[in-house]
């Protein structure tokens, strides 16, 4: 804790270097050259990095602390935001307490209080768990346009870890998430027939019409405290006066259980074959999914020991919260691993241009990571 003491200042700095770099999902350069960035700052720290290069995607960033004689602990956070290159009137403003920008809440306070925690802890000498950060570059796309190697990376990188710590986005109160919703992005093909729409219609099949049945069948079966489709875009057809052989249907689910999703890609994919119309088809195919994030049983006691080491901190009792947006926080929790998100800095507005982080909140944030990670009891107890 003496060690953050006088480390506010450095902390706003690192997190306005960040933020000016702007980082847009789908601009693999100016996400690769942020992860080149960190990777410089973590080799100086004495952490052994490895950069994680995708096809479309920019980099991704790894980086550990020396082996140590515990199971080591993730810390997570996303290097990428929503925000396009230029499209911030000013790119960083500051008001009071709040720092507006583009990343400045989701997520790159979080990963400003993941670097300054390990820092604290190599500071102190701090040995019995390596560190190992995980920094992805497409979250915002759900790993899409790393085609979900980027949701893979923690199969690897987790493995055999005591626990996980997601610096995503935080709250303006005192709180951490321990459940969220799932979700996915799919693409449902219909294809038909094409023929004259005024001399000879009954040769054609109309694509968009199957389409609509769909949104009308699948829109039906949304509940509001269960799983929730969203028909989000259609797009097919080339005039009015020819029947379409083509339509797409985008679409969107959210739901609380894994479980869930794979009761909902049934269903799906058995109104694919039920509802078109003759001389159509339809074919469902998955672009991205984030699974739900569910408790493990090591869960509640590692929210005990992040709510104890607020106490300790005089920063008062931590609120546990179940969430409807999803996070790389569901990867850690499908391997069974006990993980804690939105540990990142507070704040609101995220993905729009009101976007920003309550700079007061970066040393609270992470002296309650930093102290949680001491906490950790041995493995064998």
């Amino acid at each position: 804790m003496e060690f953050l003491d006088d480390k506010q200042s450095e902390m706003i700095q690192l997190l306005t270097n960040l933020v000016e770099m702007e980082t847009l999902s789908a601009d693999k350069k100016a996400v690769s050259r942020l992860a080149g960035h960190i990777d410089t700052y973590c080799d100086a720290m004495g952490m052994t990095c490895c950069k994680v290069s995708y096809e479309k995607a920019g980099d991704a960033l790894t980086a550990r602390t020396v082996q140590g004689r515990q199971k080591p602990v993730a810390v997570l956070a996303h290097l990428d935001t929503v925000h396009p290159t230029g499209s911030w009137p000013e790119l960083l403003r500051r008001e009071g307490d709040s720092l507006y920008g583009p990343g400045t809440f989701d997520c790159k306070g979080g990963i400003v209080i993941a670097l300054f925690a390990i820092k604290a802890l190599l500071a102190c000498g701090y040995r019995d768990r390596q560190i190992r950060l995980i920094l992805t570059s497409d979250e915002e796309t759900a790993h899409m346009l790393s085609g979900g190697l980027g949701g893979q990376l923690f199969t690897k990188e987790c493995a055999g870890c005591a626990a996980a710590f997601n610096c995503e986005s935080g709250s303006t109160g005192n709180e951490a998430i321990t459940e969220r919703k799932g979700g996915a992005v799919m693409r449902i093909q219909v294809k038909g027939i094409a023929a004259h729409a005024g001399r000879n219609p009954e040769k054609g099949a109309s694509a968009i019409r199957t389409t609509a049945r769909l949104v009308e069948k699948i829109e039906a079966l949304s509940c509001p405290n269960g799983i929730l489709f969203n028909c989000g875009k259609i797009e097919g057809g080339t005039g009015p006066n020819v029947i379409p052989d083509t339509c797409s249907l985008l679409l969107g689910l959210r739901y609380r259980t894994n479980a869930d999703y794979e009761n909902a890609l049934r269903t799906l994919q058995q109104l694919c074959q039920e509802v078109p119309l003759p001389g159509t088809s339809a074919e469902l195919f998955l672009l991205g999914r984030y699974p739900a994030m569910e408790k493990t049983p090591g869960t509640d006691a590692l929210a005990t020991l992040y709510d104890s080491a607020s106490r300790r901190l005089g920063l008062g009792p931590v609120s546990f919260l179940s969430s409807g947006g999803c996070s790389d926080s569901a990867f850690t929790t499908q391997m069974g691993i006990p993980t804690l998100c939105a540990l990142g800095a507070s704040g609101a507005g995220a993905h729009s241009l009101e976007e920003h982080a309550l700079l007061s909140s970066l040393l609270p944030q992470c002296r309650k990571l930093v102290t949680t990670i001491l906490s950790l009891p041995d493995d064998n107890d």
